[in-house]
């Protein structure tokens, strides 16, 4: 991940004031209307302070990425899983899914976030190549290797299949406005996705 410019310190207040102003300015005119002065403006700071904090406008970005998995636990996964070894499979699993779920519906934000490096994917692919490595690559390996220590056969595509249905759900239902189009209980849908991962491994 790009990094903020190491000539000058720091200051965590300057860092969040930017960062909050980012935030901002990135949802309302996406990332190729997102310019230093404007991130500068809506933080009250000026444009060479948000240079000594962030040496662009990529590292600038990919930094919220990183306040939103740390900061605001986005696709919370309880990455050591082994350590739930002894707890039912199907309580751990919905533990995770409704986690996720509920974490990407707590705010409108992060699902506006999501939109927009979807949206700005075609013209910056390194920023939804960023976004995948922040937000997906931790939790697959980790639910892969849950996978297969519970036996279940080709445990990568299982953990595809088990984030993927609830990425799914997430964007048809919320991101999209598909609840009355295509509509699905969400418990039901998680109950029956994992009990078909759970007999996949019986």
């Amino acid at each position: 991940m790009a990094s903020s410019n190491p000539s000058q310190p720091n200051r965590p207040e300057k860092t969040a004031a930017i960062l909050d102003g980012a935030m901002q300015i990135f949802l309302e005119q996406g990332y190729a209307g997102t310019t230093m002065d404007k991130v500068a403006s809506a933080a009250g700071v000026s444009k060479p302070t948000v240079y000594n904090h962030f040496q662009d406008k990529e590292a600038l970005f990919n930094a919220l990425m990183e306040k939103l998995v740390i900061e605001k636990e986005w696709a919370k996964c309880p990455l050591d899983l082994q350590n739930f070894s002894s707890e039912p499979t199907n309580i751990v699993l919905k533990r995770i899914a409704n986690e996720v779920l509920d974490n990407c519906n707590s705010s409108s934000e992060q699902i506006t976030f999501v939109r927009l490096v979807i949206g700005e994917s075609g013209r910056f692919p390194e920023l939804s190549r960023s976004f995948v490595a922040n937000m997906d690559k931790s939790i697959l390996g980790a639910l892969t290797e849950y996978f297969a220590s519970l036996n279940v056969p080709t445990p990568d595509v299982a953990a595809r299949m088990f984030m993927g249905t609830i990425v799914y759900f997430l964007m048809t239902n919320e991101m999209m406005g598909g609840k009355d189009i295509v509509p699905i209980e969400r418990d039901y849908l998680v109950d029956n996705l994992i009990n078909m991962i759970i007999r996949q491994g019986a």
